[in-house]
């Protein structure tokens, strides 16, 4: 089979693509990972001068996103790119930019929901080189619906195995670890179930405000954002049944069951479930924010969440009742990312009864890559108190970012930290009803300062 050497970035003016894709490509030529013969091209709507000047202005907006790309490595790689601009929704216009290729393109759309479904189906009358593949950002449709078809729109262009839906959180170094802790460790193999865990929190918090994102995120919200892609991936990972390999096969379905199994709400039940939120103007550190629905771009009227919070149950065996809370927030007082399993206390104490032994806890910081566990030692000074210690330590710096990462995955054809079709709607079949409730404000819209804790539960 050929080589994969043409990237065809779709949408090369998106704030994704001088944010992660052409960092990510700089970093693979920086280490001298691209193959010879690789090229890019870029693919926009507005036209421009000429090659120079777009490679000129990626340049910058890529130096105002990511100042820390080496600016010699990116310079190396633009030297790879060339430009093409084109209304994607036009066939002809799609036919000119795509018909010149003979050999396999990974098409990387760098697009929003709204429009990929229209451009998908333009390329049912374009002649794809064999053996394309696709990439495709999140979200992945915006609802059950839209997801099965946009699937049904790629399975007529693509076999499942070409097709890479991205969600980069899958490639980061300490939610592939969740793995390793889990399946490599008989001291939590034994112990990760009902019986021994009392519940599980997955907590992305933020300091940063819109920063400008308002065209997507106020269409879209934190619950979209944050928690149908990525936060429900990795509670996947967190409670799945032990895969018989660490093949792709094996562990997405696995995922795919799990996702099954998470009991649907009741309306009763995402009351009392689920919280949501938006902040207003307030300070976060020596920075003054805004109110939300004063950002530009922002329409009060959509009522968009900044603040999500769900408590979801797992009806198996292993984890019946234990509850995973999954919660993002913006404009918080502080950044925090990371995954808390909090174990239950000892069944008995031989410890004075006066002081209460810590439950233990399994923390994973994402960002920096940390692991933490709390555990109980006699307290210095009076060895009948237990007294909680943390054992913590430090991941060796990622090789590569996410985003670099995933790109070297599929010019290898390795799908095994990518979403599957059933898994992208199955996704969407947890949260689509709490979506509905809250437009029809069954759970109010909660205000929060801008620089606190989130909404009072």
């Amino acid at each position: 089979m050929a080589d994969h050497n043409h990237f065809i970035l779709l949408g090369a003016g998106s704030d994704v693509a001088s944010r992660y894709v052409f960092p990510a490509l700089a970093e693979l030529e920086a280490g001298n990972l691209l193959p010879q013969d690789f090229r890019v091209l870029a693919v926009t709507r507005k036209g421009w001068k000429d090659v120079a000047a777009f490679r000129r202005q990626v340049e910058k907006r890529v130096k105002e996103r990511q100042g820390k790309t080496k600016r010699g490595a990116l310079r190396k790689l633009l030297a790879r790119v060339s430009h093409a601009s084109a209304d994607l929704t036009d066939r002809q216009q799609l036919k000119a930019v795509i018909g010149p290729f003979q050999d396999p393109l990974v098409l990387y759309f760098g697009l929003p929901p709204s429009v990929s479904g229209a451009i998908v189906e333009t390329f049912h009358d374009v002649r794809l080189p064999p053996h394309s593949r696709i990439m495709m950002e999140k979200p992945f449709g915006n609802d059950v619906t839209s997801a099965k078809e946009l699937n049904d729109k790629l399975h007529a262009l693509f076999p499942e195995q070409d097709i890479f839906r991205v969600d980069h959180f899958l490639a980061k170094q300490t939610v592939q670890n969740i793995l390793g802790i889990r399946f490599a460790n008989r001291v939590f193999e034994s112990a990760w179930d009902r019986q021994h865990i009392e519940r599980v929190e997955i907590v992305w918090e933020e300091t940063y405000a819109l920063e400008g994102r308002a065209g997507y995120y106020d269409k879209a919200g934190a619950l979209k954002d944050m928690i149908q892609n990525h936060l429900l991936q990795l509670m996947c990972l967190l409670a799945i049944e032990p895969p018989s390999s660490l093949t792709e096969s094996a562990l997405r379905t696995q995922k795919t069951d799990l996702l099954r199994a998470i009991r649907p709400f009741s309306e009763k039940e995402i009351k009392s479930h689920t919280t949501r939120g938006r902040y207003t103007a307030g300070r976060i550190s020596r920075r003054t924010v805004r109110d939300y629905v004063d950002e530009p771009g922002v329409d009060p009227d959509r009522q968009t969440e900044t603040f999500a919070e769900i408590r979801l149950f797992v009806e198996n065996q292993r984890w019946r009742d234990v509850p995973f809370v999954l919660r993002t927030g913006k404009a918080m007082q502080r950044d925090r990312q990371d995954i808390t399993v909090f174990f239950k206390p000892p069944q008995h104490s031989t410890f004075i009864s006066s002081h209460a032994v810590r439950a233990n806890q399994l923390r994973l910081c994402l960002k920096p890559d940390q692991v933490g566990l709390t555990i109980n030692v006699n307290g210095p000074g009076n060895p009948l108190k237990a007294d909680p210690i943390e054992l913590h330590t430090e991941l060796a710096p990622e090789p590569m970012s996410a985003y670099a990462s995933l790109i070297v995955d599929v010019l290898k054809g390795e799908s095994i930290f990518f979403i599957r079709n059933d898994e992208a709607e199955e996704a969407w079949r947890v949260v689509d009803p709490i979506v509905e409730a809250w437009k029809d404000d069954l759970v109010p819209l909660q205000s929060y300062q801008a620089g606190s804790a989130g909404p009072q539960k």
